[in-house]
C-alpha cells in the first residue's frame, strides 16, 4: 500500500477546522463579537438573536469603527490590529488577539459586515457567503460595527447535529450576554431574541449591574471586596453566601483583567476561601474581578481564551482564597443583609463588632439607655457601671432619654443578673446589669451627688446590631427585638460558632486551656482508635484533652477542655479520634484544625430544648457581634435571620 503524500490543505478548510475550536456553538460567535465591539470601544451595544442565535447573530455597536483599507484583512485569519510584534503576546491588554474569530465566523455562516469610523462620509460592507468572500461596497451607516451572522454550520450538517434545541442555545447566548455586561457596566447593552427584548441594560455602577441581571437579592445579601497584593494584583468584586439569597440561580463569574475566564487554581481558591462557611449542598457565588499585570498571565492557552496560566499561580490562589477568608470572617454587619434604614451601618462598628457610640472614649462617658418600669410608687431602673482606668462611674437612664452620671447611690437595692468584660484600646469596660429601686417620690427628676444637683443629660443610643432578647421559641430559637424588626437566631449554630471560633483562637495559642476531672473517665475503643489515641497523645493535649492507657483497650480521661460544661465526653473524643485516624498525618492540627475543632464545638454547644434565661441569650447575641463567620454556623448553615417591620406589616397586610 502506497502512503499518502503530505499536501497543503486549502485555505478555506483550514478556516474551517479553526472554526471548529474558536466557535462551538452560537454563543462563541455571540463572544468574539462582543469581545470585539469592547475593544472598539463601543459605549452602546446591541444584540438581536433569532431562534437563540441558531438562525441570526446581529451585533451592533458605536465603536470607533473599521477604516475601507482594513475591512478586507477583518475577516482573513491571523489578521489583527491588537497586536504588532512577538512581545505583544505576552502582555495582552485586550479581549480579542488572534485574529481568529471573523475569520472562523465568515467560513461557517452567511456573514456581514459594515463598519464606518468618525469623520468619513459612509461606511463600507463585506459579505461571506460560507467562505466565499465578496467585494467591499460602500453603504449608509452611523459610526461603528455592524456584524450580522445567518445560518451558523448550515454549509456542515455534521457539525449542525451538534447544535442542541433553540431553547438551549438561547441560554448559552444569554449566559455569554451577562457575563460580559457584568464585566462591563459602563456601556450600554441590549438583548432581544425573535424580536421580543430580553435586556435594555443603561450604564451603572457595578453592583445594580448585577442585580438588574440576576435580581436584587444580589444588591443587598453581599460581601464586598477590595484587596491589593503584590506587584500590583487587586482582587475586587463580592462574594454572596447562598443561605441568604431567595432564588435558585447560582452566579459564578470570575474575570481576570476584565476577560471571563474558568480557571482551576482560581476556582480552588475560591472553594477554599469559602471553607468552614459553606453547607454541603450548596455552591460559593461570586462575582470577582482579579486586575494583575498582564505580563503576569498568559491567556493565550486555548483558542477561546477562556482558560488562562499564571506565572505564580501559587501566589494567586493564597491571595484569592486569603482575600476571600478575611471577608468572610468579618462580623454580623459585614454581610450587606440589613435594609438602609437600619439603626447601625457597618462603618460606625469597630474591631469587636461594637457600634463605636455604645462605649466612652478615653475617659469621656457616654450616657447608657436603660428602660423604665412605672410599678405603682415605684421607679425601676437599671444601672451601668464602667470602669475606666480603675475609676468606678455611673450611669443612671429613665424613660424620657435623660442620663446623668455620679458616683453615689442612696436607697438602692442591688440585683446582680449578668456581668460581661470587654479590653478596648487597653481600657477595662466592666457592664453589669443591675437593678434598681427608687421610692417614686422622692425622684423629681434630678439626682443628688455629692450634695450637688446634677440635670439629666441627652442620651445618645445606638442599639446593639441584633437587638435585645425577648424569647425563646420551642428550645431551639431566641428571638430579639431591633427597633426595625424581629430576629430569628438559631441558639446551637450560633453557639457552636462562637465556641468555635474561640478554640481556634486557643490553638493559635499553642493549646486548648484544660481542666482536670475529679473523677476520670474511662472509655474502651476499638484497637484501631486505641492506636489513633497513642499515635496522637501530644497533639490531644493540645485540644485540651489529657489522656493515659489502660490495657490495650481503655483510655482514661484525666483533663477535658476547660470551656466544655456537662459534656458528653465519650461521645466526643470517639468522634475526635475518628477525625484523626480519618486525616491522620505528621502536620494533623494545622491542615485539619476546622473539621476537628468544629466536631468539638457541635458537641459542647447548647442543644434544642436547654432552656435559656434573658440574659443568657443576650450573652449569645453580644457573643456573635464579636464572633468571626458569626452569620454561619461550623457547617455553612445561617444561625440568624431578619424579618423587617415592613416585612411584617405586608405580611398582615397594615396599610393596604
Amino acid at each position: 500500500m502506497v502512503q499518502s503524500r503530505i499536501r497543503k490543505l486549502p485555505q478555506q478548510l483550514i478556516n474551517r477546522i479553526a472554526a471548529g475550536e474558536v466557535v462551538e456553538r452560537p454563543a462563541s460567535a455571540l463572544k468574539e463579537l462582543m469581545e470585539n465591539s469592547i475593544d472598539a470601544k463601543a459605549g452602546k451595544i446591541v444584540v438581536n438573536l433569532m431562534q437563540g442565535g441558531i438562525k441570526q447573530i446581529k451585533v451592533t455597536d458605536n465603536g470607533v469603527g473599521i477604516i475601507h483599507d482594513d475591512i478586507c484583512l477583518a475577516i482573513e485569519q491571523h489578521a489583527t490590529s491588537k497586536i504588532v510584534e512577538e512581545q505583544d503576546i505576552y502582555q495582552i491588554a485586550t479581549l480579542g488577539f488572534r485574529g481568529e474569530g471573523l475569520a472562523s465566523i465568515a467560513s461557517i455562516s452567511q456573514f456581514s459586515l459594515v463598519s464606518k469610523v468618525m469623520h468619513e462620509q459612509c461606511g463600507y460592507a463585506i459579505n461571506s457567503n460560507f467562505g466565499i468572500i465578496s467585494e467591499v461596497l460602500p453603504q449608509a451607516i452611523n459610526d461603528g460595527t455592524i456584524v450580522d451572522v445567518q445560518d451558523i454550520y448550515h454549509n456542515i450538517p455534521a457539525r449542525k447535529r451538534f447544535l442542541k434545541s433553540e431553547t438551549t442555545e438561547y441560554g448559552h447566548c444569554k449566559n455569554v450576554f451577562e457575563r460580559i455586561a457584568v464585566a462591563y457596566p459602563n456601556i450600554d447593552f441590549e438583548l432581544s431574541n425573535n424580536n421580543k427584548i430580553i435586556y435594555k441594560l443603561e450604564p451603572r455602577t457595578p453592583l445594580e449591574r448585577i442585580g438588574d441581571l440576576f435580581g436584587h437579592d444580589y444588591t443587598h445579601h453581599y460581601f464586598e471586596i477590595l484587596e491589593f497584593g503584590v506587584s500590583g494584583v487587586a482582587l475586587s468584586g463580592y462574594v454572596y453566601h447562598p443561605s441568604y439569597l431567595s432564588g435558585n440561580k447560582t452566579v459564578q463569574y470570575c474575570y481576570v483583567n476584565g476577560r471571563y475566564v474558568k480557571d482551576r487554581v482560581i476556582q480552588n481558591a475560591i472553594k477554599q476561601g469559602f471553607s468552614g462557611v459553606l453547607h454541603h449542598e450548596h455552591q460559593p457565588q461570586y462575582v470577582l474581578f482579579l486586575e494583575i499585570n498582564p505580563s503576569e498571565v498568559d491567556v493565550n492557552v486555548h483558542p477561546t481564551k477562556s482558560e488562562v496560566r499564571f506565572k505564580e499561580s501559587g501566589q494567586i490562589h493564597s491571595f484569592i482564597s486569603s482575600s476571600i477568608k478575611k471577608i468572610l470572617s468579618k462580623n454580623i454587619h459585614a454581610a450587606h443583609n440589613v435594609p438602609s434604614d437600619v439603626a447601625i451601618e457597618s462603618s460606625a462598628v469597630d474591631s469587636l463588632g461594637f457600634a463605636q457610640e455604645w462605649l466612652p472614649s478615653h475617659n469621656v462617658l457616654k450616657p447608657y439607655p436603660v428602660e423604665l418600669n412605672d410599678n405603682n410608687d415605684k421607679l425601676e431602673l437599671k444601672r451601668v457601671s464602667v470602669a475606666v482606668a480603675g475609676n468606678k462611674h455611673e450611669l443612671f437612664s429613665i424613660s424620657n432619654g435623660f442620663g446623668v452620671e455620679g458616683s453615689n447611690r442612696a436607697r438602692v437595692d442591688t440585683d446582680n443578673i449578668h456581668t460581661k468584660n470587654y479590653a478596648v484600646d487597653n481600657l477595662e469596660y466592666c457592664v453589669d446589669n443591675m437593678e434598681y429601686v427608687v421610692d417614686k417620690e422622692s425622684y423629681d427628676g434630678t439626682e443628688q451627688i455629692n450634695d450637688e444637683v446634677v440635670t439629666p443629660k441627652p442620651c445618645n443610643f445606638i442599639q446593639p446590631p441584633l437587638g435585645y432578647a425577648i424569647a425563646q421559641l420551642n428550645g431551639v430559637y431566641i428571638l430579639s427585638q431591633t427597633d426595625d424588626g424581629l430576629i430569628v437566631v438559631d441558639m446551637h449554630a450560633a453557639h457552636e460558632r462562637i465556641l468555635l471560633e474561640r478554640l481556634k483562637q486557643q490553638l493559635a495559642n499553642e493549646r486548648i486551656n484544660a481542666q482536670n476531672l475529679l473523677v476520670p473517665v474511662e472509655i474502651q475503643v476499638n484497637e484501631i482508635l486505641f492506636d489513633t489515641a497513642n499515635v496522637y497523645q501530644v497533639e490531644l493535649a493540645k485540644l485540651g484533652f489529657i489522656i493515659s492507657f489502660l490495657h490495650d483497650e481503655y483510655i482514661i480521661v484525666e483533663a477535658v477542655p476547660f470551656f466544655l460544661k456537662n459534656p458528653d465526653i465519650d461521645a466526643m473524643l470517639l468522634d475526635i479520634l475518628a477525625e484523626l485516624d480519618k486525616y491522620g498525618n505528621s502536620n494533623i492540627l494545622a491542615e485539619h484544625q476546622e473539621e476537628i475543632l468544629s466536631t468539638m464545638a457541635c458537641h459542647s454547644a447548647v442543644r434544642a430544648n436547654h432552656q435559656l434565661t434573658i440574659p443568657e441569650m443576650n450573652t449569645v447575641l453580644r457573643d456573635m457581634e464579636q464572633t468571626e463567620r458569626a452569620n454561619y454556623c461550623n457547617h455553612g448553615r445561617p444561625t440568624w435571620f431578619k424579618l423587617s417591620m415592613a416585612e411584617l406589616d405586608n405580611m398582615f397586610m397594615r396599610g393596604k
